[in-house]
């Protein structure tokens, strides 16, 4: 036989309903289960080792390191992971990934037609969303076993090929270069899975040996991270980190079995007499080996780990941390006053978030920093977070019987929530418009940006002194609010004639900016009045108002 006689298409038409039906199932997964699957990360990966075990759990079901690892990234993004958690959950998401080349050896395959049949009936035929994602699932699961059968069929001809055999035993004879085959082959193909897949298929028909399958083994773990290494070009500092860490645990722990590859391969291939296994399943056994050992040999270093990575690469900007473990449960029907107490201080701490989203939004206009822009991304995601969980929290305290000032108490603090969290919407609003000016290389005339800091300095005062407020309920702090809120209207009505005329006599040259200009304007007085709402959230006694109207504090 020769290679022209081999079916290409059939194996890579195989190739790409393998590659599809994972990303489907993935994506049906996600939307199944909404953001739940983010709020077990987030809720039980108090240390490495619940990391590990989460991460592993995570992948299994969604079937991809790779999305797992994007989803941590998030909540470390967020402030609400640490680096140490994060690690756990990137090695548990390696041990995730075996399930599917035991799914491979347990020929799941010969069953991919029903799952198909049953997937598209779901998907066809249900008007409820939650079926229909049921659908996307199982479709996607029987599509990537269907492309696997599709694959296997070929892909044992290979071996009836002379020149093939000439290079099975090059390669047996040259071991690393079939470490370098599997990472570049994977980093083609951007899924471990499918390369994993491929080598039991073609180990199963005998067209390779084991001295071969596992070289290419541990090269596709290492071609496994450059998805991560791509995600984190241009991205934040953690992002980066965890890619880091990403690449070497796969590194080192792939030199470390080519190392031992031979005493590896007896290991296997005694198992193998014991247990009467197909070859697909000693590969699998073989993969599952390898990521365990080598978890359980970085487990105890995770710390040490942690610091290098950190003096690697060095964060010079402020790390956000966020400690939520205060959120007690068990402190609201003991104490709801206290439950109250607590989750103002949160509220205090997400304003603080909030005034830096906007300082950062600030320097990313004047600068065209990148690295501001994702700290604005990054900030705002945290109060979004922080949001979802004061809320939560504030939920469980309404539940219980409040007198007069806690109910007034937590009234202000779910009113300042949504205010703190508009603002930041905002701020991700205004950075979009800049964006796009600053992406078509165009820019703000110099006069329309300084209106523009002037604004963005008057919001970030207004915000500390309604922070301020919120949390003594200082009349003065209060007036000071109101009038910079009346300040920052006149000065948006004057900043917007003074764009009317800079276009019309032709200063303002960006077509851009002369659209969006008056949007960013209005963006950032509606920040100004969720200022005010902050700063007047408690229910106070009309007497603490100053009755009569209050003089500028534009100049204090």
């Amino acid at each position: 036989m020769t290679l022209s006689q081999i079916n290409w298409p059939l194996i890579l038409a195989g190739l790409g309903l393998f590659l599809f039906g994972i990303e489907y199932m993935g994506d049906g997964l996600k939307s199944y289960s909404g953001d739940k699957l983010k709020d077990i990360i987030d809720r039980y990966t108090s240390s490495p080792l619940k990391g590990i075990l989460i991460g592993a759990f995570v992948t299994c079901l969604i079937q991809s390191s790779s999305g797992t690892t994007a989803l941590t990234i998030g909540l470390i993004r967020s402030g609400l992971m640490n680096l140490n958690q994060a690690v756990g959950i990137i090695m548990g998401a390696n041990i995730g990934t075996v399930i599917t080349s035991f799914l491979v050896g347990l020929k799941v395959s010969k069953y991919a037609v029903y799952f198909i049949i049953i997937g598209a009936f779901a998907l066809m035929f249900s008007k409820n969303k939650k079926t229909k994602y049921l659908g996307q699932i199982i479709f996607g699961f029987g599509c990537l076993f269907y492309g696997l059968d599709l694959m296997g069929e070929n892909l044992g001809m290979i071996a009836q090929v002379p020149e093939f055999t000439q290079v099975t035993e090059y390669l047996a004879q040259n071991p690393w270069l079939g470490l370098l085959g599997g990472t570049l082959l994977t980093t083609a193909i951007q899924s471990s899975a499918a390369v994993i897949a491929i080598i039991q298929q073609m180990y199963g028909a005998g067209a390779i040996g084991l001295n071969i399958a596992l070289p290419f083994l541990f090269g596709s773990n290492i071609g496994t991270t450059i998805t991560a290494i791509l995600a984190s070009i241009g991205g934040s500092i953690p992002a980066k980190r965890a890619a880091f860490f990403h690449v070497l645990f796969n590194v080192v722990g792939s030199l470390i079995f080519m190392i031992v590859l031979y005493p590896f391969q007896s290991l296997i291939n005694w198992i193998a007499s014991l247990i009467p296994i197909t070859p697909e399943l000693q590969l699998a056994l073989a993969h599952g080996i390898f990521n365990i050992t080598t978890t359980i040999l970085f487990f105890p270093f995770i710390s040490k780990i942690v610091i290098l990575i950190k003096k690697i690469i060095p964060n010079h900007a402020k790390e956000l941390q966020m400690d939520l473990s205060e959120l007690d449960t068990n402190v609201v029907q003991l104490f709801p006053s206290h439950a109250l107490a607590i989750s103002k201080s949160k509220i205090i701490e997400m304003g603080q978030i909030t005034i830096e989203t906007v300082e950062a939004l600030k320097a990313y206009l004047e600068q065209k920093s990148s690295t501001a822009k994702d700290s604005v991304l990054e900030l705002e995601n945290a109060i979004n977070l922080l949001d979802k969980k004061i809320t939560e929290y504030l939920v469980l305290i309404s539940h219980e019987q409040l007198n007069d000032h806690d109910s007034n108490e937590y009234l202000a603090n779910m009113k300042s929530i949504k205010d703190f969290e508009r603002i930041g919407d905002l701020s991700i609003n205004i950075l979009k418009f800049v964006e796009a000016i600053f992406d078509e290389r165009e820019d703000f005339s110099n006069e329309g940006k300084q209106d523009l800091i002037i604004m963005l300095d008057m919001v970030i005062v207004m915000i500390n002194k309604a922070v301020s407020a919120f949390d003594s309920h200082q009349v003065d702090d209060i007036n000071f609010v109101d009038e910079k809120e009346s300040d920052l209207d006149y000065f948006t009505k004057k900043a917007k004639q003074r764009h009317i005329q800079r276009v019309s006599n032709g200063i303002e040259k960006s077509a851009l900016v002369n659209s969006t200009y008056v949007d960013i304007l209005s963006n950032l007085e509606r920040m100004g009045d969720h200022c005010q709402n902050i700063a007047e959230s408690y229910a106070l006694e009309e007497a603490a108002f100053t009755p009569s109207e209050p003089d500028s504090a534009f100049s204090k």
